[in-house]
């Protein structure tokens, strides 16, 4: 690592579509890979004088789609944390809402609690490892400036929702499901970086309407709604 690469605001996208709204907001410019072994890419900017670098997943060469899921998650944290050690990391990314917690399509949820639906480990201590409850702190500025909804998080790596996982969620009063931001927060906390997450609502969870239809329905409009929140944590993380 050198220099050069630090930064103070580390922003990480799973997918592409989600990323390139903020990349054309905030202006930032491509840098390229960030491992030479990852399809990850790297862009920087800043804001305010603030140094701001986003990293995507990147498209698997294999299967012609983004890296999307917790395995990716982890490992594009671990390596972008270790290269731009931020002051902070901000985990930017559609999700599922619930209309029976209040959610609409466009919303933009900043989670102080973060869950995993799908590990289910039933071992003494595994079992709480598998669950990985974990809160991060409410950085108050940021969630005025994002008008964002508070709730808890849960992850998992699948699209769909299975009958247990809906007890799950009414169990833990689960305001927003995503495929990622559980699993970066595991890496944040290793390496003590404060993280926030915001997540923009593509589709309701327990709605008729099946999940595939209404994330591709409103993905742009989603997206949109995302990158100008992003913008204004950015500007609101540059006056903390």
């Amino acid at each position: 690592m050198t220099p050069r690469n630090t930064c103070d605001l580390l922003i990480q996208v799973a997918m592409q579509a989600e990323a390139l709204p903020i990349i054309h907001l905030l202006s930032l410019k491509p840098i390229g890979r960030l491992d030479s072994n990852l399809p990850s890419e790297l862009w920087r900017g800043s804001i305010l004088g603030h140094q701001i670098s986003l990293v995507t997943h990147g498209r698997d060469s294999d299967f012609d789609c983004d890296r999307i899921g917790t395995e990716s998650a982890a490992v594009v944290a671990f390596l972008a944390l270790r290269i731009t050690r931020p002051k902070l990391l901000l985990n930017a990314g559609t999700c599922g809402g619930f209309a029976s917690q209040g959610a609409a399509i466009g919303d933009i949820y900043m989670p102080t609690r973060f869950l995993f639906h799908d590990q289910r480990v039933a071992l003494p201590k595994f079992d709480l490892f598998a669950k990985g409850d974990q809160t991060t702190p409410d950085f108050s500025q940021i969630r005025s400036a994002t008008n964002a909804k508070h709730g808890t998080c849960s992850t998992g790596s699948s699209l769909d929702t299975t009958v247990q996982e809906m007890g799950f969620f009414a169990a833990e009063s689960v305001a927003c499901k995503d495929m990622e931001a559980a699993a970066i927060v595991r890496v944040a906390r290793d390496f003590q970086t404060p993280f926030v997450g915001l997540k923009a609502v593509t589709d309701l969870v327990d709605h008729h309407q099946t999940v595939q239809e209404s994330f591709l329905k409103n993905l742009k409009f989603a997206t949109t709604r995302l990158a100008d929140a992003v913008d204004r944590a950015a500007r609101a993380f540059s006056l903390l």
